[in-house]
This record gives structure tokens, sequence and C-alpha cells, in this order.
């Protein structure tokens, strides 16, 4: 999908403050860029709204579900008139007026029958809400044609993001102190000074295959270079409880099913606890955190939405340092934290 990189005298007027805090060269590999987005559910419509903002080029919403009242409700997109209809279809119409320079599109057929070719044109891919064996599927694909991956989930009130960009260049703004000379007529020359400069400082990071950051339970896969890390996060054996509950029971725990789905959840924490030879966090992780996952609770979202969405920004638009890679926010204390997950080649 190649564009026309160079920003209009209309785009220009209207991201002129974003232009101030990030510079030219970084809105216009913005306005290179074109995004995929898989689920547009409460997580989902906040990193659409945010990335709508920053000026892409353009937005496909993948998303083959139904507006229900309890989608409505929670969701700004949509209107009582959306019940019964497709969110993707739904969702753009209001959308679309927050940014009308974005080609902003909808897709409603199944995202899990997409074929490789499909992927093909877009810079970076953002999904929500799939299963870890179709997240493995297009991460291979996206690494094959260099497009840079995000994940990311909201359960109740914990959310976390992971990213795959590869071999990813960055550039960081640094101060440089140059040391010049003043001359004056008639007086000679004045005493070195120190004058200040704003440098661009390039970077690389080196993303491992999503394959290497999530193994799941029950699986021959060595976690040996997982166990090796000094400090991890507790939470992340949390993200890999809730992403298993979600591969064997094809949905995210729901209230309806509370008592049921919260016993899975704890036989599911023993296994992982087990096969990560991490019994020592079973404390950390009590059994009380399942009864803070149901839902998408709306802050949450806008919060982790927000996260989500500086990294899609960031990503594409090779300005600072993004998040490596991956992201927990915690549901007790509503903060968040980067931990690294290397590969075995990294040790």
């Amino acid at each position: 999908m190649g564009i026309d990189q160079q920003l209009s005298a209309v785009e220009t007027e209207l991201y002129d403050r974003q232009i101030r805090l990030w510079g030219i060269e970084s809105q216009e590999r913005l306005r290179a860029s074109n995004v995929l987005l898989i689920g547009v559910r409460g997580l989902g419509s906040e990193i659409a709204k945010n990335i709508l903002l920053s000026g892409i080029n353009s937005l496909v919403i993948l998303d083959d579900g139904i507006v229900s009242e309890e989608e409505q409700q929670k969701n700004f997109f949509l209107t009582q008139n959306s019940i019964g209809k497709m969110i993707a279809e739904e969702f753009i119409i209001k959308a679309q007026l927050l940014n009308p320079l974005v080609k902003l599109t909808a897709d409603t057929s199944d995202p899990t029958k997409k074929d490789a070719k499909f992927f093909e044109g877009f810079t970076m891919v953002v999904a929500t809400r799939i299963k870890t064996d179709f997240l493995m599927k297009i991460d291979q694909i996206c690494r094959a044609s260099k497009i840079k991956l995000l994940f990311g989930d909201v359960f109740g009130s914990f959310g976390y993001s992971i990213s795959d960009f590869q071999e990813h260049e960055y550039y960081v703004d640094q101060i440089k102190f140059s040391t010049v000379k003043r001359s004056l007529l008639d007086i000679g020359t004045r005493p070195e000074k120190s004058e200040k400069e704003i440098v661009k400082v390039k970077h690389q990071l080196v993303f491992p295959e999503l394959k290497e950051v999530l193994i799941m339970p029950n699986t021959e896969q060595s976690v040996d270079h997982i166990k090796k890390i000094r400090k991890i996060n507790p939470y992340f054996y949390f993200m890999l409880i809730l992403l298993e509950f979600r591969n064997r029971q094809g949905r995210n725990p729901e209230i309806s099913y509370k008592i049921k789905d919260v016993q899975l959840l704890k036989d599911i924490k023993k296994e992982v606890l087990r096969d990560y030879g991490a019994d020592r966090f079973e404390s950390e992780l009590d059994d009380d955190l399942f009864e803070l996952v149901f839902g998408e609770v709306v802050p949450v979202c806008a919060i982790v939405g927000g996260v989500l969405a500086q990294e899609v920004i960031k990503g594409v638009s090779k300005k600072e340092v993004p998040i490596y890679n991956v992201f927990l926010f915690d549901p007790l204390t509503y903060s968040g934290k980067e931990q690294l997950i290397k590969t075995s080649k990294q040790y």
C-alpha cells in the first residue's frame, strides 16, 4: 500500500500539536502507516480511538461479532440502534467522525479464516480477544512480511500487552553540547562557550518470537529461559492462566458461570505454576484475584488501551523506545510494569 508520505497543508494544520511533540518525520511515518485491529470491544475501541487521532493512513477493523446489549452499554461508539448488528460496521459510523482524514473500513468476516495474503500491506497488526494458536499463526505471518505485531487484552481489572516488533530501529532525542568560539571586532576572542542542541540518536531492539514468550501449560516446549529470569512479575503467570482459560473454553470468564469458571482458573493456576517451577508465587497469585477477571472494566480499558495505542505510535513512527516486550497492569494497585522475556539465545 504505497502512498505519498508527504503531509498535505490540511494535515499539517490538523496535526500541528503532534508535529511539535514528535517531529515532522515521525508524523510522516504515521501518515504512511496502515493498521489492522482485530477485535473492537472495550479495549479495542480505546486503541482505535487513539490511533485514529494520531493521524495514520488507514485502519481496518476486523471483528465478526454482533452487538449485544451489554456491549453497547460499555462501548461509547455504539448506540441503542446498534444492538443486533455487526459490531465492526456499527463502530466505524461514529469513529470516522474522530478523524475524517483516516481511511476507516470494517471487515466482518471470521478472523481465523484469513490467509497470509490478507495481512500483506499492513504496517502493524494489533490483536485482542484471540486464542494463542491463532496468535502464533499471525506472528509467523507478520515475521515473514516484516509486519509489527502487538497483542493485548483486558480481563476485568487486569490487562497486559505483548509486542513483537522483530528488529526494531527507533530514534531518541538527546541533548548534545558543542563548544564554539565567539569572535568580537577589536577585542579578540571570547572564552569558549557551550551550546546546546537536540540530536536524534539511533537505537535497535531485537524482539523474540511470541512462541518463546507465551508457552502454555502441558506442552513439550522448554521454559528454561523464562525460569532464568531473576525478577519476574507474578502477573506474567496470571496472564498465562487467563489465556489458557480462553484456549480451553473459547471465551473469557463470564459472571454467569462464575463458580465453574473460578474453579477452572484455580486448576489452570496449579498447572502453570507447576510447569514453570513457580510455586513460590502461590501466595502472590491468591485465588481471590480470580474475582477480578470478569468482563472489561471500562477505566482499565481506557488505561491499557492508551498504553497499546502509544506502542502503535512508537512502533510506526520509530520515535522513542517501545515497551520491551511485555506490559502488565496490576489489578490491585492499578499500576503498570514492563517485563522483559528473553529467548534462550539471548542468555
